[in-house]
């Protein structure tokens, strides 16, 4: 670009007609301006090879196709709990994600101000579950905060008013959910 500008000046203050060379005008950055790729052969030696011992070590390097089931180990250093409630043990059941965690999560919006803690995957009565929840966040916070709550049944999503992520996972962890 700055030598365009360059050629431009000039050719406007000689008034002098420059014949100018096409390849100063050529984009290097462009698709068709980038070299045809060539034979893998050219850029890196290597050789096919079909041998079980070798693929052991290309197979620990492949991401894994499934989630492993968790241990049963309560006393994992990240705090992480299996599920013990089963299905029926409550009235309402809060599933796990499909990596085993608890689907809590804290919703940020309208520039960091408002901020929703959202439990998803409830099943069963999902009312009594919010009756729980907020007899537990009143319990701590007493009338010091007001507890909103947001049920959305079809979805299976509740919604508490209010940064509660925290207390939330740690009384489902209590319950066994």
């Amino acid at each position: 670009m700055a030598v365009r500008i360059l050629f431009k000046n000039t050719m406007l203050r000689s008034g002098i007609a420059l014949r100018l060379n096409s390849s100063i005008f050529k984009r290097e950055s462009s698709y068709r301006s980038s070299p045809i790729a060539q034979d893998p052969s050219f850029y890196a030696k290597y050789e096919v090879s079909s041998s079980p011992e070798e693929w052991k070590f290309v197979e620990r390097l492949l991401p894994m196709t499934i989630i492993p089931t968790p241990s049963d180990r309560k006393d994992l250093p990240s705090g992480w709990q299996p599920q013990t409630a089963t299905f029926g043990k409550y009235p309402y059941f809060v599933h796990r994600t499909r990596n085993h965690m608890l689907p809590v999560y804290l919703k940020v919006s309208m520039r960091g101000t408002r901020r929703i803690t959202q439990i998803n995957n409830v099943d069963g009565n999902i009312w009594v579950l919010e009756e729980a929840i907020k007899k537990y966040l009143t319990r701590i916070y007493g009338d010091k905060k007001i507890i909103a709550t947001k049920v959305h049944e079809v979805c299976g999503h509740l919604c508490i008013h209010g940064d509660y992520v925290s207390r939330v996972k740690e009384w489902l962890l209590k319950k066994g959910l």
